[in-house]
C-alpha cells in the first residue's frame, strides 16, 4: 500500500473531537476531585494520564466507530497492529517502509506465537505479535514477558501488555523494549521470551535481528553537579530517530539523596526548539558505595532534536526525594517531632487519643512555605499516615506494600484544623471487628518522611549543557 494512501486511511479514521476533548475534561476534574481519598499513590500525574490514556483507547475504539473498522481492513495486518496499539512512530515507520517484517514462530503448551514485525527508534525496540489457538473467549488476555538482557541497560514497558482478540479469532500484541541503543549493532538478534498468556505457563522465545536507522548523535561535552553536590549529571547522549529522541545519561545520587530519582521533564535547545517529554524511566542502578548511588536513566521526547543544536537546556525535577520512615507508638511521650533533611519540613505530632470507634491525632507541619500550601494537597499529604500493629510493622520492609493485609485500618480522614498554623488532625475509623483486636499499647503510627517533602515548592532545576555532534554506534 502507498504511503499516501495509507495516511489518508489513517486520517479517515473518526474521533469525535468535541465529545472526546470534554470526556477528558470530565475525567481530569474528576481525578482532581478524587485526590484527597488517595492512599499510597506514588505519583500525582498517574491517575490523571491513566485517566485520559483510557479514554482516547476507549473513544478511538473500533467498536464505537465502524469507520476505524472499515480503514483497517484495507491496511496489511502489521498496519493495522500499530493503529491498534496506537503506536504513531511505528505506523510512520511502516508507511515509509523502515518496519523489519518478520515469521519468527514458537509453540509452547499447544499455544503458537509468531513475531510479526520488529522496529527500533530512539531507544525503543518494538516488536508485534499474533497468537494462534489460544482457547479462551476473552477478548483481552493479559501476558508476561521474561526480558534477557539485550545490554547491561534494557528493560521492558509494563504498558500495553495484554493481547487483543482480531476477527479471525487470533490475538494480536505488541512489546516494547527501552534499551541503550548504543549498544545493539545493527542486525544484532535481540531475545524475546514470553513467558506467560493468560493462566497458560509456557516457553515462547525469539531472537530476532534489530533494523536501525541512520541516527544524529550528540554528546555532552561536561558533567554538572546540582543542588551543592546532591546530584552529578554525567555521560549525556542524545539520539535522534525518526519521529522521536531520546536522552540517556547517568545520575550519581550522594549522602542522603543516595535513593532519590531525577528526571528530565522537557527540554529546550539554543536554537529556540522545545521538546516535550513523552516517558522518562531508569534502565540500571549501582550501588558505588554506601552513601553512592549510580542510575542510567532514559528519557523519550516526542520530536526529534535539532542536529544543528550546540547547547540544550534540560528542565529538571526531582520526581522522589527519599527520607527515613518512623514508627511511632502511640504511648509514645508527646509532643514528638521529625524533620526532613532535603527540606527541613517537619511534623510536631502534639496529642494522641481514642474516642469510642476512632483514634485521632493532632499535629502541626512545621518549616512550609505559607505561600506554597494549598488545604487538599496538606490534607492528602495527611492521609499517608498509618496506623498499625507495630510488630507487623516492623516485620516488613515496605510496610506500605502490605496495608491491604490489615497492618493500615482502612480510615485515615485528614483534615486542616487551623491553615495559617498548619495545624491537622487525621481520624483513624474503626469497624467493630477491628476494635475487637485494637490495642494502645500495641499499635503505632507509621510516618514515612519522605510524603513531607512534597510540601515544599516544586521548582524545575534548569540544568545547560554543550553538545557536539558524534558518530553514532547505532548505525553500525
Amino acid at each position: 500500500m502507498e504511503q499516501k494512501e495509507m495516511k489518508k486511511l489513517y486520517d479517515e479514521i473518526d474521533v469525535p473531537k468535541v465529545e472526546l476533548t470534554s470526556a477528558i475534561r470530565q475525567a481530569m476534574g474528576d481525578v482532581k476531585a478524587e485526590k484527597k481519598r488517595r492512599w499510597f499513590t506514588w505519583n500525582w500525574r498517574t491517575p490523571i494520564y491513566s485517566a485520559i490514556v483510557l479514554i482516547v483507547l476507549y473513544f478511538s475504539s473500533g467498536f464505537l466507530f465502524p469507520s476505524l473498522n472499515t480503514a483497517m481492513a484495507r491496511v496489511p495486518l502489521v498496519g493495522q497492529l500499530y493503529m491498534m496499539f496506537h503506536d504513531k512512530v511505528g505506523m510512520s515507520l511502516f508507511q515509509s517502509e523502515l518496519v523489519k517484517h518478520v515469521n519468527e514462530g514458537a509453540e509452547s503448551r499447544g499455544v503458537t506465537v509468531k513475531v510479526n514485525s520488529v522496529y527500533y527508534d530512539a531507544g525503543r525496540l518494538v516488536y508485534t505479535f499474533t497468537v494462534n489457538r489460544l482457547n479462551t473467549k476473552k477478548d483481552v488476555v493479559p501476558f508476561i514477558v521474561n526480558l534477557d538482557p539485550v545490554n547491561q541497560a534494557s528493560q521492558s514497558s509494563s504498558y500495553n501488555h495484554e493481547l487483543k482478540k482480531i476477527k479471525d479469532g487470533r490475538y494480536v500484541g505488541q512489546v516494547t523494549v527501552y534499551t541503550n541503543g548504543q549498544t545493539i549493532k545493527r542486525g544484532q538478534q535481540v531475545p524475546l521470551v514470553i513467558s506467560k498468556i493468560g493462566d497458560i505457563v509456557g516457553n515462547w522465545r525469539f531472537k530476532v535481528p534489530v533494523v536501525k536507522q541512520k541516527t544524529t548523535l550528540l554528546a555532552g561535552q561536561k558533567d554538572v553537579s546540582i543542588l551543592d553536590g546532591r546530584y552529578h549529571l554525567r555521560n549525556v547522549k542524545v539520539e535522534n530517530g525518526v519521529k522521536s529522541s531520546v536522552i540517556q545519561y547517568t545520575i550519581d545520587y550522594n549522602g542522603f539523596a543516595k535513593d532519590d530519582i531525577v528526571s528530565i521533564e522537557r527540554m529546550k535547545d539554543n536554537l529556540g526548539n522545545d521538546y516535550q517529554l513523552e516517558i522518562g524511566t531508569v534502565l540500571g542502578e549501582k550501588q558505588l558505595t554506601s552513601d553512592k548511588t549510580r542510575k542510567n536513566h532514559l528519557t523519550i521526547l516526542d520530536q526529534p532534536i535539532d542536529p544543528e543544536a550546540t547547547e540544550l537546556t534540560f528542565y529538571t525535577g526531582v520526581t522522589h526525594e527519599q527520607e527515613e520512615s518512623k514508627i511511632i507508638p502511640l504511648q509514645t511521650k508527646l509532643p514528638v517531632q521529625f524533620k526532613t533533611k532535603h527540606h527541613g519540613i517537619g511534623i510536631k505530632i502534639n496529642k494522641i487519643e481514642q474516642k469510642g470507634h476512632s483514634v485521632t491525632v493532632y499535629y502541626q507541619f512545621t518549616g512550609v512555605d505559607q505561600k506554597e500550601l494549598d488545604e487538599d494537597f496538606m490534607e492528602n499529604v495527611g492521609e499517608w499516615i498509618g496506623l498499625g500493629d507495630i510488630k507487623k510493622l516492623k516485620s516488613w520492609s515496605d510496610p506500605e506494600e502490605h496495608d491491604e493485609n490489615g497492618y493500615y485500618l482502612e480510615r485515615n480522614d485528614a483534615k486542616v484544623t487551623n491553615f495559617k498554623t498548619a495545624t491537622m488532625q487525621s481520624t483513624f475509623e474503626f469497624d467493630v471487628k477491628k476494635l475487637d483486636t485494637f490495642s494502645f499499647k500495641d499499635y503505632g503510627l507509621y510516618l514515612d518522611l519522605s510524603d513531607l517533602n512534597r510540601l515544599a515548592p516544586q521548582k524545575d532545576i534548569l540544568v545547560t549543557i554543550p553538545v557536539k555532534k558524534e558518530t553514532s554506534k547505532a548505525n553500525r
